[in-house]
């Protein structure tokens, strides 16, 4: 029983991923490469020429590493809901084969954070895991964006794994005052992250060069044996990546599917192709990716890691104060943070590795606290220390609430489109996603439906039946229905269970081709 008990934190965790996977069941446009390659994996194999990635390939390419291996996770559930007689047609099986692929993609990164919670429970601590585990629950971010079909979740779960086998191998031998005694975990170590730099993200090196370093100097590792290992782990990722990508982006053999080349996105791989070397080389030599926008140096500390941490940001400084044997992870996730500012484009997913990292910090704090509950009746300070953490866990889970409802409605893309094969059900045809709605959740899902996202003013719409635009009018198009989206959020002190309300406002427009419209067309 106390076994069974031991993973109720992680249980915790993981019912508030598949909550969220509920809440906002569909993808934006960052999302829709890799759950759209399991999709197609799943359901046409070898059947290449029928990807969704040689119409909408996207600025740069990326490893189907990830959505073979998520594929290859739900494969058997796929048969069973092909078999079930509670869902009849293949438009159901194919929506709820995209809520299975990110349900399986959560209980991964639950799994990282599991593992990653043990080895913290063996460093400092069983109060500090379970707090660890409370703390990443009450994370927003950390949670919500676990199922999500991005590279970067990808390489996190990787780097989770990693960093579990960092904290074990290292042990309390800070400073290098005791030998080497687990060689295993620090190569697999340095090889899990050496395998997220090379298949998945390429920035996850500004986490292995601080990591390496300090195995390196705790004496866990030798550095010809890094080196051999590490060595040894690129050829082998290289050789996967390069064979499996190079084949999958060929382009197909019908010549009218093919990109133009005036386009921005990527043209298809006529050659041998490391996808991950292509986004390292735009993002960092062409430094294209600031075209996408750019923050100043100190997003991050200011905006991204207070948004993503709320509570566990400012307890994560408290922890390494209090806690010396957590202060090598601050350090560890502050170097990343400090030399990823240097890149003029910022987003939050980039400094998704050093979440678990800050949040061990944190749990630290709320570990001691618990250690010297005892004290709390008889020292002030220990009260009131206290009473703040508990403060503030309350206020992570109010920020928690109030992102999740924003979240919620923050998809009218996906919504319209689910909306327009309820009302269209019986003539399906041919279908203009614009950029709108396919940055909102639109993606390609209906059986008897033909979709199209070229963007640009001068898109011929004449071709097409119906439109999921951001537009409210279209000539020669008659609206269908309104979608509405996330307006922001107002105090209402008369809302429950928070003084919050949800304000929405209409965002996405179905459109279908008007009967002037095709009695001309005769």
């Amino acid at each position: 029983m106390a076994r069974v008990l031991s993973w109720a934190p992680d249980v915790l965790v993981l019912l508030v991923i598949a909550l969220h996977v509920a809440l906002a069941p569909y993808a934006k446009v960052e999302e829709s490469f890799n759950l759209q390659a399991t999709h197609d994996v799943l359901y046409h194999g070898r059947n290449l020429g029928r990807y969704d990635h040689h119409d909408f390939p996207g600025v740069v390419p990326r490893t189907f590493a990830g959505a073979v291996v998520l594929a290859g996770l739900v494969a058997p559930i796929k048969w069973l809901i092909e078999r079930s007689d509670s869902i009849g047609s293949l438009d159901g099986d194919a929506v709820a084969m995209q809520i299975v692929a990110r349900l399986a993609l959560g209980a991964c990164t639950a799994l990282a954070i599991a593992r990653f919670r043990f080895a913290l429970a063996s460093r400092i601590g069983a109060p500090a895991s379970v707090a660890f585990a409370l703390l990443t629950a009450t994370s927003f971010h950390q949670t919500f964006y676990a199922s999500r079909t991005l590279p970067n979740v990808f390489a996190l779960i990787l780097a989770t794994h990693a960093m579990a086998d960092w904290l074990l191998a290292t042990g309390d031998r800070d400073g290098g005052l005791a030998a080497r005694d687990d060689d295993a975990r620090a190569r697999r170590c340095v090889l899990l992250l050496v395998a997220a730099v090379v298949l998945f993200r390429c920035d996850v090196a500004l986490l292995l060069v601080p990591v390496a370093t300090h195995l390196l100097w705790t004496r866990a590792i030798a550095i010809a044996d890094a080196a051999w290992w590490g060595a040894r782990c690129v050829l082998a990722c290289l050789a996967v990546t390069v064979a499996l990508d190079t084949i999958m982006w060929r382009p197909p053999e019908d010549a009218t599917r093919s990109i133009a080349p005036s386009t921005t996105h990527w043209p298809g791989a006529t050659g041998v192709l490391w996808p991950e070397g292509r986004v390292a080389f735009f993002n960092t030599v062409l430094n294209k990716s600031s075209e996408w926008g750019v923050s100043p140096w100190h997003w991050y500390f200011t905006s991204a890691l207070p948004r993503a941490l709320t509570v566990s940001y400012p307890l994560s400084l408290v922890g390494a104060a209090l806690e010396r044997r957590v202060r090598a992870a601050l350090a560890i996730g502050l170097f990343y943070v400090v030399v990823i500012s240097r890149l003029p484009h910022k987003e939050l997913r980039f400094v998704f590795p050093t979440l678990p990292l800050f949040t061990a910090c944190a749990a630290a704090a709320v570990g001691r606290a618990w250690t010297r509950r005892a004290k709390i009746t008889r020292c002030l300070i220990w009260a009131l220390f206290a009473a703040v953490v508990v403060l503030a866990w309350c206020l992570g889970v109010a920020a928690h609430v109030a992102f999740a409802l924003a979240a919620r409605c923050n998809y009218p893309g996906g919504v319209a489109l689910a909306r327009l094969h309820a009302l269209r059900a019986d003539v399906p045809g041919t279908v203009h996603v614009d950029a709108d709605a396919a940055t909102t959740g639109a993606s390609r899902e209906g059986r008897g439906w033909s979709y199209r996202k070229d963007e640009g003013d001068d898109v011929d719409r004449s071709g097409f039946d119906y439109l999921v635009s951001g537009a409210d009018r279209v000539d020669g198009f008659e609206v269908l229905d309104a979608i509405e989206g996330f307006g922001g959020l107002v105090i209402d002190l008369a809302a429950r269970p928070l003084p919050l309300r949800v304000t929405k406002r209409p965002k996405i427009w179905l459109h279908a081709r008007s009967a002037e419209a095709r009695s001309g067309e005769r």
